[in-house]
């Protein structure tokens, strides 16, 4: 049957019209969403395979550096520590002090710096129409988050195997630090990409001016006993704040009140912001410099 509009539909054994049921293949949505996200996937992965290569080598000493560079940092300041008959200011374990400061702070620095390298690095891959910048940022930030859980459970399960260390006494609250520390790394490192296309020099100047941060985010310190006036200004620091929540995830007598997830997770989410809005405006200059 035919209504005034000319659709056809069919009659119900009442006499009344029933609209006819679409039969076509999906809504357009679907026709290309899947095969967009696909092929980012695919990019991705590529990225991901040809940036390992090209970072670590193509031998196995590469990537056991990774695995070498955060132990030797524990070394030399345990020993340190001990030349100097020092305490560990938590408890008396201070190996696993000083591992829970430096893999979270190196988790923020490597990301950083490496996805804040990514778009010099491979300029020319952003001439190829099916790759784009945040795609090269995503996989180079994607492999340090990988490489550096790679490590965090080689050392942290070697040392929990050989009874040198427990088992994380709240594990959610270190996922949580992990996640806006990587987060940070992320956003920091997409406004260094960016600032280091438009601006040669900022990619000798950021290591220099963030050297700092290793000494002061209570890597091998106790944030509660540093005399007031200098805490003022430490606090300030976000990644001082990442390294005590993951300290205080893991470490069942670690117990201080300056520590502010709030205020990470802003640093977190603002450099996120920032670092996709200079994307955003500049991306034409980016490619074309």
């Amino acid at each position: 049957m035919t209504d005034m509009n000319g659709s056809v539909g069919n009659t119900a054994g009442n006499g009344a019209f029933v609209p006819p049921v679409p039969t076509g293949g999906g809504t357009q949505a679907d026709n290309w969403v899947m095969p967009a996200l696909m092929r980012h996937y695919r990019v991705i992965g590529a990225l991901i395979l040809r940036t390992a290569q090209t970072r670590f080598g193509h031998t196995s000493v590469g990537y056991l550096w990774a695995l070498i560079e955060p132990i030797a940092h524990v070394a030399v300041m345990s020993v340190v520590y001990w030349a100097i008959n020092r305490q560990d200011p938590v408890g008396g374990n201070v190996l696993l002090f000083f591992v829970t400061g430096v893999l979270p702070f190196f988790l923020f620095q490597k990301t950083a710096l490496h996805v804040g390298a990514a778009l010099r690095s491979n300029q020319m891959l952003l001439r190829f129409p099916l790759i784009h910048a945040l795609d090269i940022v995503t996989s180079r930030g994607l492999l340090e988050g990988v490489t550096w859980l790679a490590v965090s459970v080689l050392i942290l399960g070697g040392m929990i195997m050989g009874d040198y260390a427990p088992v994380p006494e709240y594990p959610m609250e270190c996922v949580g630090a992990i996640i806006l520390i990587f987060t940070m790394g992320m956003g920091v490192g997409l406004i260094n990409a960016v600032l280091g296309k438009m601006w040669r020099s900022w990619v000798m100047l950021y290591p220099i001016i963030t050297r700092p941060l290793y000494h002061f985010s209570a890597i091998f310190f106790f944030i509660d006993r540093v005399p007031v006036d200098l805490r003022r200004w430490l606090l300030w620091n976000p990644m001082l704040h990442g390294v005590a929540l993951f300290r205080a995830g893991y470490l069942s007598d670690y117990d201080t009140i300056y520590m502010s997830p709030l205020y990470l997770s802003q640093w977190a989410i603002g450099s996120v912001v920032v670092g996709l809005c200079l994307q955003r405006i500049t991306r034409k200059r980016i490619i074309s410099a």
